[in-house]
Order: C-alpha cells, then structure tokens, then sequence
C-alpha cells in the first residue's frame, strides 16, 4: 500500500492547486517515497481533515497526519531522511526561516492575492477551483461565500490591510531574498536537494507558471536564476 495524500485538484501543470499540497507531493517524489493521490470530498473536509484543511495522509497503518509541515516532520521520523540528514544545525535554522517566509508570509502576497483578491485574478481561477464543470447560480454563491472567508483571513493576517501596490511590493521583496539567497547555487542551500527545496520550488511554481495576469508574475519570471533552478527540480525529480 501507498501512503494516501488528500488533496484539492491539479492544475496549470502543478499538483495541486494548493502550494502546501504541491509542497508535500515534491516531497515525495524527492524522498523517494510511494504515495497515492486521493482527490477530497469538499462538503466532508471539516469532519475528515485533522485541521479542516488540505493536505492530509493517511499512512499505510491507517495512520492520519495533518498540515504539511507535521506531515513532513512524520515521515522523515518513520521513514528516515535522505534528504537532511546531514544537514547542519545552522543549515536546518536557515531552512525553517524560508519556509516560514514562504508560508506565512509569500503566501498572502503571491497567492491569495492575484487568485482571490484581484476580480479577474479569481474570475480566471474559477474554472479550476471547480474543475472545469459549469458554474450554476448556487455554485457561484457558494464561491462568492469562501473568496469572502478567504479574503477575511487575507485581512486578519494583516496583508489584505494593504493596498494592492503595497501587496505587491511586498511580494518583491520576498522574491528578491529568494533569488539573492538562491545566487548561482544548484539548490536552494547548495550543491543537494534539502527538504526545503519542496516548499521554495512550490512557490516558484505557484507564481511563475499560474494563469493570471498579475505583475507579480512577471517579476518571479524576470529572476533568471530562479527560473533555471525550477528547471534543474522539474529535471532532477521529473515533477
């Protein structure tokens, strides 16, 4: 049996229209570990998630993790860590710091904002959210009510405090950090794939290669260096 991840849908050649997803899936496949894709029924994700969020697993022993960060953390535990094992302990501090950068912060300028906030940005997304079927009038109102759920926690967390310039200018500098940090190295922290080359390599992905219009896009795509190194992971890991 393969371990099961639980997942919204792919799309625009990614995994997973979520990042945290797409994150967990190129974990995956760079841990060299057998998983299944389990699309999730939306209207049992309360009740079925540990979190009522996505990703989650289920384990071979019927074992159910949540959040992609304690899913990584358990199966580095259960089924070592080819990938950090070696790493040292400033390298692991310097790691988790990108990731929480990435995931706490990059997330509300590069991803909640062209898709939910931006009209057209989330008129585009639409039809993936949905999976291409036909919008009726009361699946619209449904959406209509989670863009505003979402755009309440974009507001709570602070960025939708900003105005869209803000947002976005935001974003630049994240990605400017991104790109200095990464330099001319083949991954992220070096010569060697780390488990944090899963998350940065989902945000590259997730900005650069999605459908909307939005400048941010062309700012990621602008970073050559950045680029070549979604190049050098598609390579490496066929993903």
């Amino acid at each position: 049996m393969a371990i099961k991840i639980f997942q919204y849908i792919p799309a625009w050649n990614v995994p997973c229209i979520s990042p945290y997803v797409s994150k967990l899936v190129y974990y995956m496949r760079m841990a060299g570990l057998e998983y299944e894709i389990v699309p999730q029924d939306l209207t049992k994700l309360d009740e079925e998630s540990p979190h009522g969020k996505l990703p989650y697993i289920i384990d071979e022993d019927g074992t159910k993790v949540g959040d992609s960060n304690t899913i990584i953390k358990y199966l580095k535990k259960k089924y070592g860590d080819p990938l950090d094992h070696d790493q040292s302990p400033v390298e692991a501090a310097q790691a988790l710091a990108w990731n929480r950068m990435l995931e706490e912060h990059l997330y509300f300028s590069g991803v909640l904002q062209p898709r939910w906030r931006e009209d057209e940005g989330f008129e585009t997304y639409v039809p993936y959210i949905v999976g291409g079927a036909e919008v009726s009038p009361e699946l619209r109102a449904m959406l209509d009510a989670f863009r505003e759920r979402v755009l309440a926690s974009f507001e709570g967390q602070g960025m939708g405090r900003r105005n869209d310039e803000e947002v976005l200018e935001f974003f630049k500098d994240d990605i400017d950090a991104m790109s200095t940090f990464l330099g001319d190295k083949d991954f992220f922290m070096g010569p060697k794939p780390r488990s944090v080359d899963a998350s940065v390599y989902s945000y590259v992905r997730h900005t650069a290669d999605v459908p909307f219009r939005w400048p941010g896009k062309a700012y990621v795509r602008g970073k050559k260096n950045l680029l070549g190194y979604a190049d050098r992971m598609r390579a490496k890991y066929d993903i």
